[in-house]
C-alpha cells in the first residue's frame, strides 16, 4: 500500500478529479497543511499537520505504511517545488503515487496569455540571498522566467535587485492568490514593481524584450572583444593589473563554459572578471574585492564593457562569499593573507570536477597553494609565467621583463 500525494487547487474539492476525491474520501490517515487539511472538513481520516519538522512527519508515514490508507495533501502539483521530492526520496519510488493538479505557474502563464515551454522556474521562497542572485543568471539563460516568492523575498525585492544588477529591459507580471476569492494580475515595469506591495505567496513572470545581450566590441572590429584585452582599456592604478598573457593562462586554466558561474575573489581593477563575464554570457560573475577604490574601478570597467552578467561584491573575503551562488570556477588573485580559509569557503562550495586558479607574486604563497588544494584531493598543476615584451630602443628591438606569476590551477574530484 502506497502513500498517495494528491494535488489540491485553489478551490479545495471542486478542483479534484473523481479518482482523486474518492482517493482523499478513503483515507484514514489524511495529512497536509493547516489549510489544505480545512478544505476536506467532511473527511472522517485521522489529521496530521504537515509540520516544519518534515523529517518527523516522515518518520510518522514510514510507520503507518501499509497499515493504513495513506494520502498527503500538496498545492497544486506536487512534483513542482512540493513534498514529491521529499516523499520519493525519504519513502522510495515503489511507495508512492501522485496524482498531481494544476500548478500555480501553469496558473500565471494561463492569465497572462503567454506560453510556458520555453520558460525558466525559480522559487526564492524559503531561500538566501543566493536565489536572488541566481535571477540574474536565469534571465540571461532564457527569455522567460516564473519566480514563486515569499514575504522576505517579495516582488519587490527582486526588482530592487534586478534594478541594482543593471536589469531594465524586462516586463513583469505579478499574479496573487491565483483561483482564489482575491487573485489578481498586473502588469508593471520593474520600476513600478519595486515599491509594490504583494501577496505572501506570489508568481512573478519576467519576459525579456529582445535578444539577450552580446557581448561588446572593439571599435572598427567587425567582430566580439579579442581575448587578452590590452591593460590600456582598462581602468586601473600604477599598473596593478592582470597582464593580457597572464590572465590569458589562467582564463584557459579555468576551463569556463558559456553558462559558468564564476568568483573572481580580489578582482583588483577587474580585468579577469571582465573577460571572464564575456565568455560565460549566458553565466554570471562574481568581482569580489574589499578596497572602496578599486570597487569603483571595476564599475567603471563594467560600464565601459557594457556587460550585464557580471555583480561587484564590495566585502572580505572568505565571509563575503558564503551569499554567492555556488561557482563552477573560482579565480583567486589577491587574498589579503587569508588564501587558506577562502580555499576552505571555495572547496566546500564549488561544484564537483570545478577549477580553482590562484595566481600568485611569490613561491611562499604558490607553495601554500598548492599545499591546501592538495590537502583536499585537488588534482594541482602549477606554472610559472614569464613574460617579456618587445620594446624599441634606438631603432633596435629590445625585450622588457614583466614581473613572473606562478599560476596554481586545481582540479576539484567529482
Amino acid at each position: 500500500m502506497a502513500v498517495h500525494i494528491v494535488g489540491v487547487g485553489a478551490d479545495g474539492r471542486y478542483s479534484l478529479s473523481q479518482a482523486a476525491l474518492e482517493m482523499v474520501e478513503r483515507a484514514e490517515l489524511l495529512v497536509g497543511g493547516k489549510r489544505l487539511l480545512a478544505m476536506f472538513p467532511e473527511s472522517q481520516a485521522e489529521r496530521l499537520v504537515l509540520a516544519s519538522d518534515t523529517a518527523a512527519t516522515v518518520e510518522e508515514l514510514r510507520g503507518a505504511l501499509g497499515r493504513r490508507r495513506i494520502v498527503v495533501l500538496a498545492s497544486g502539483d506536487p512534483d513542482f517545488f512540493g513534498i514529491a521530492r521529499l516523499l520519493v526520496e525519504r519513502l522510495g519510488k515503489d511507495r508512492v503515487e501522485i496524482l498531481p493538479n494544476v500548478s500555480s505557474v501553469q496558473l500565471a502563464f494561463a492569465r497572462i496569455k503567454e506560453s510556458w515551454d520555453d520558460a525558466t522556474f525559480l522559487s526564492v521562497h524559503g531561500r538566501g540571498p543566493e536565489a536572488l542572485a541566481a535571477i540574474s543568471i536565469g534571465l540571461r539563460r532564457s527569455r522567460k522566467l516564473a519566480i514563486l516568492t515569499d514575504n522576505v523575498n517579495t516582488p519587490a525585492v527582486v526588482a530592487q535587485h534586478l534594478l541594482q544588477g543593471g536589469v531594465r529591459s524586462c516586463r513583469a507580471y505579478l499574479c496573487e492568490d491565483l483561483a482564489g476569492p482575491n487573485e489578481r494580475v498586473r502588469e508593471a515595469s520593474l520600476d513600478a514593481l519595486a515599491g509594490v506591495e504583494a501577496a505572501p505567496l506570489s508568481i512573478l513572470v519576467l519576459i525579456r524584450d529582445g535578444d539577450p545581450p552580446k557581448s561588446p566590441r572593439v571599435r572598427g572590429d567587425s567582430g566580439g572583444w579579442p581575448h587578452g584585452i590590452p591593460e590600456s582599456e582598462f581602468l586601473h592604478r600604477g599598473g596593478v593589473i592582470t597582464k593580457a598573457e597572464v590572465r590569458l593562462a589562467a582564463l584557459a586554466r579555468l576551463r569556463l563554459r558559456e553558462s559558468s558561474v564564476i568568483w573572481d575573489v580580489g578582482a583588483g581593477c577587474g580585468s579577469v572578471a571582465i573577460e571572464a563575464a564575456m565568455i560565460a554570457r549566458l553565466g554570471q560573475v562574481y568581482a569580489v574585492e574589499r578596497d572602496a577604490e578599486n570597487v569603483e574601478m571595476i564599475r567603471a570597467n563594467l560600464a565601459r564593457f557594457g556587460l550585464e552578467n557580471l555583480t561587484v561584491v564590495h566585502g572580505e573575503a572568505p565571509a563575503v562569499l558564503e551569499g554567492l551562488p555556488a561557482p563552477d570556477a573560482v579565480f583567486i588573485g589577491g587574498s589579503g593573507g587569508k588564501l587558506r580559509s577562502i580555499l576552505h569557503v571555495v572547496d566546500r562550495r564549488l561544484a564537483p570536477e570545478g577549477t580553482v586558479v590562484v595566481n600568485a607574486a611569490s613561491l611562499e604563497t604558490a607553495g601554500l597553494a598548492s599545499a591546501a588544494l592538495r590537502e583536499r584531493g585537488y588534482t594541482v598543476e602549477a606554472t610559472l609565467m614569464q613574460v617579456s615584451r618587445s620594446k624599441d630602443l634606438a631603432g633596435l628591438t629590445h625585450f622588457e621583463a614583466l614581473d613572473p606569476v606562478f599560476i596554481v590551477t586545481g582540479r576539484k574530484a567529482t
